[in-house]
């Protein structure tokens, strides 16, 4: 018995060190494709991270508004160095006293989620290091003719040297954002966040081998 038993901790131990071995080689080998520029190997990484988001649990810590703002991303541009994503934020509605009340607006939302976004495309995709990001945040209303239309509240950019120098836990959103290349939606003036943009639609379908429009969202 102790025989068998000396057996099969050897095999296990083998195995699980086998797994390991093969996990690092491969996040080795994807991680110099990506950084060699493979637009292949970082599109699929980048899906995968977003994917892995929106499959997560509700963090007790974030309002379920910038929640659902941050599960809606989705990829408006990207490559081996510039990353670009859009949200959509609903108004801040909670429970109070037994009673839905809105208690922040769409741009309050839009701030937030646009900062939570940012960080993680920084610092929480795996194999990858965007040198600089952008986040486009929109609404939805329903326009005059029953239609629903959405409007750009919010786009901000930023590089990896931008955001090591952000003191994240420490200024509120809005002072963050302040801090960064951020354009916000004037009752005057609609905000097309194509213009300065870190990268294009185009320029992701061109590196992508896809029809200009193929991927995004919003």
């Amino acid at each position: 018995m102790i025989e068998i038993g000396i057996i099969l901790t050897v095999v296990i131990g083998g195995t699980l060190g086998w797994v390991i071995v093969q996990s690092f080689f491969g996040h080795r080998y994807w991680r110099r494709a990506i950084a060699e520029g493979d637009e292949t190997a970082m599109r699929a990484a980048l899906i995968e991270a977003l994917d892995t988001w929106r499959r997560m649990r509700p963090d007790r810590d974030v309002i379920p508004s910038d929640w659902r703002a941050l599960q809606s991303a989705g990829i408006v541009a990207a490559d081996s160095t510039r990353c670009r994503v859009s949200l959509l934020a609903d108004p801040d509605i909670r429970v109070v006293d037994g009673v839905r009340d809105e208690v922040g607006g769409a741009i309050h939302v839009a701030r937030r989620s646009a900062v939570m976004m940012a960080e993680r495309l920084l610092y929480e995709i795996p194999l990858i290091r965007f040198d600089a990001v952008q986040v486009d945040v929109y609404t939805e209303y329903r326009g005059p003719e029953g239609a629903t239309e959405s409007v750009c509240l919010l786009t901000t950019q930023l590089t990896r040297e931008e955001g090591s120098d952000t003191y994240w836990d420490e200024l509120g959103f809005e002072e963050i954002l302040a801090t960064w290349h951020t354009r916000e939606r004037q009752p005057d003036a609609p905000l097309d966040p194509e213009e300065g943009a870190l990268i294009a639609p185009e320029e992701d379908a061109q590196a992508a081998g896809a029809p200009a429009g193929a991927e995004g969202a919003s």
